[in-house]
């Protein structure tokens, strides 16, 4: 039998649409098992006809909706399928990186990982202050050398040291806000 081409009208759009769309729906549920989906792939399939209804060729109008949701309802299944494969394996992959990096975190000790993160972070910070604010927080805090050494080291007089020490512990206090609480932690777990 050769294929009829029927161009569909509004009209007789909508007649196809109410004739059919009950027993579409209840094709599709049986293949999906969900109603929301069984919904969607009918009203879909719906609106493929009529974006495409002055191509549209079938030789019975019953069997061309039918196969076209059956056709809908097995991409769904197949896409469900692989999409769930995929997802699996993403988890499985997520589980073993999880896995990883707690063996990693119980073989070292966290302290130890913060206070080089921590010296990083000082360091940096170091690098960035102007050179004077340097110079004064290095022989102080590093070599231990009281304000009055560090003046006449420098040429400058004790309250410019003291600015000075005040300026490279703000920056630090800002930079290190986040491990405060881990820092306090560190000190008294040496103690």
């Amino acid at each position: 039998m050769k294929p009829d081409t029927i161009i569909l009208t509004q009209q007789s759009f909508d007649k196809l649409f109410r004739l059919y769309q009950r027993k579409l729906y209840a094709v599709a549920y049986s293949l999906v098992h969900d109603a929301n989906t069984a919904e969607d792939i009918v009203h879909d399939s719906f609106m493929t006809i009529w974006e495409n209804r002055e191509t549209v060729q079938f030789t019975s109008i019953e069997a061309y909706l039918f196969g076209v949701v059956k056709k809908r309802c097995l991409k769904y299944r197949r896409d469900r399928y692989t999409g769930k494969a995929v997802y699996e394996k993403i988890l499985m992959k997520e589980r073993g990186v999880m896995d990883f990096y707690t063996r990693t975190i119980e073989s070292c000790n966290p302290n130890e990982l913060f206070q080089r993160e921590i010296i990083e972070i000082c360091r940096k910070q170091l690098e960035q202050m102007p050179e004077l604010t340097k110079q004064v927080f290095i022989a102080h805090k590093l070599e231990g050398k009281s304000y009055k050494e560090i003046a006449d080291m420098l040429c400058i007089n004790l309250k410019k040291v003291d600015r000075e020490l005040q300026q490279a512990a703000m920056k630090l206090r800002l930079s290190l806000k986040d491990y405060l609480l881990l820092l306090l932690l560190i000190v008294y777990s040496e103690i």
